[in-house]
């Protein structure tokens, strides 16, 4: 882990925890499987690579977990974030069903794969939007 003062204006501080995040979250999927970490691990990776995208298009900060909110604001920035939003309901739906007791947790994660699918072109597209932050990787 870095360390330095984070900054919650710096987008690359928002990168740099989301993709720790999404690491984790496929590195548990192939460990052990559906769990409701892995929901909320990738969840709060697509939440912070959205904030961080927004931020760096001089967005202020807006603290929510609903990763549909944010994607209907990256949206006024690209439309192209438009076609992602079923997929930001149900990822928001599971967070907040694992993450809060008393939700019926029957239906949770049953489209992992195509969540994380969809998760890594949103992921893709923030980084095609903002390559500055995104420098390729070294050999």
């Amino acid at each position: 882990m870095l360390r330095k003062h984070s900054d919650e204006n710096d987008p690359s501080d928002w990168f740099y925890l989301a993709a720790d995040r999404l690491k984790v979250a496929d590195i548990v999927w192939k460990q052990e499987g559906l769990t409701a970490s892995g929901i909320e691990l990738l969840q709060e990776a697509v939440e912070r690579y959205l904030k961080g995208y927004l931020i760096a298009n001089g967005w202020k900060l807006l603290k929510t977990h609903d990763v549909d909110k944010l994607l209907t604001e990256a949206e006024k920035f690209d439309p192209r974030f438009g076609g992602y939003h079923l997929f930001a309901e149900e990822l928001t739906e599971d967070f907040f069903a694992q993450h809060y007791p008393g939700e019926d947790w029957q239906t949770i994660g049953q489209n992992y794969p195509e969540l994380r699918r969809q998760a890594g072109e949103v992921v893709l597209l923030i980084e095609q939007c903002l390559p500055q932050f995104f420098p390729p990787p070294a050999n």
